[in-house]
């Protein structure tokens, strides 16, 4: 995953911007982008074994597992202070620990009650919706359109059977999803390597804690469900959120947001290599689309940087 660095904070906001303000090169952009996709195989993994979690516990216990066991085994690794962080430390901290807690469990909740591909296309509506909105040419606003709708297409075979109650989750998750690019952008700028992260996801856990005990207690004594809790916790929380809080110091949060549709091709990638899935022409042209937008959006940040 990303690197490790001494534990310690900035001491204040670093310049505003990826990378300090300094230009970008291409090859950077494309280095962290291939980590992106990196991350999201290993949140598609993860996500399996938190699917496996829930036959046997509710979605807050998963959550609160996935976040607390991550922040404590960076927590051990790391090993931050805390001593001397400013007011505004902490309320970048609570808001990345918050957005990351509410963005999953919304998101377990929707796929409790909608199929997997209508939540992570209703999902990508905030990032998207982020990603037009920092975009710096008319023509990043067209590569993020794109994206979009190659995701619908590699979901369209899940929009049905749709609740009110799925898509709302759904929609939630994305605009939590969103906050969360923000967040992380501005976190990753007050402390150095992966201190925020660990702080925040300690915070997350703690605080989602009570959720969980409220509605499967008995789940934090299953060996079963702890085990893979920890699995889940190293998979989805510690590899992607540590290459995003990475990323996010190098790549503009618009491209990053954009960036984000590659989340269900990556799935749909895995499903065909691992499952022996089979992909129906629509999603094979959406994935194309995906990819191809995410590509041109690289190309266009590399050359406008």
């Amino acid at each position: 995953m990303a690197d490790f660095p001494p534990a310690g904070v900035s001491g204040g906001p670093a310049p505003d911007g990826p990378n300090g303000g300094a230009p970008v090169s291409a090859s950077r952009l494309w280095f962290f982008a291939v980590l992106l996709v990196i991350g999201m195989f290993s949140l598609e993994f993860g996500s399996a074994f938190a699917a496996m979690a829930m036959d046997s516990a509710s979605a807050g216990v998963v959550v609160t597992l996935r976040m607390g066991i991550a922040g404590l085994i960076l927590m051990i690794l790391l090993r931050p202070r805390v001593r001397g962080l400013a007011g505004s430390d902490w309320a970048w901290l609570a808001g990345l620990a918050a957005t990351m807690g509410l963005m999953n469990l919304f998101f377990y909740l929707s796929i409790d009650r909608i199929p997997l591909g209508a939540a992570v296309t209703f999902e990508l509506v905030g990032p998207l919706i982020l990603a037009a909105v920092r975009a710096r040419t008319p023509r990043s606003v067209l590569f993020t359109a794109l994206a979009f709708g190659g995701v619908v297409m590699l979901g369209w075979s899940g929009l049905r059977d749709l609740t009110a109650t799925g898509v709302a989750c759904a929609l939630i998750a994305g605009a939590f999803w969103a906050g969360y690019i923000l967040t992380t952008e501005g976190t990753g700028r007050r402390f150095s390597g992966q201190t925020g992260l660990a702080l925040a996801l300690t915070i997350g856990g703690i605080s989602l804690a009570p959720i969980g005990l409220f509605t499967a207690p008995s789940a934090f004594l299953d060996p079963w469900v702890l085990g893979l809790g920890l699995v889940v916790a190293v998979m989805s929380s510690i590899i992607p959120y540590g290459i995003d809080m990475a990323a996010l110091r190098v790549l503009p949060a618009g491209l990053f947001a954009t960036l984000t549709a590659l989340a269900p091709a990556t799935a749909a990638i895995a499903g065909v290599a691992i499952l022996g899935q089979h992909l129906s022409p629509l999603s094979w042209v959406g994935l194309v689309v995906v990819v191809a937008a995410a590509g041109m959006a690289l190309r266009e940040s590399a050359v406008t940087a």
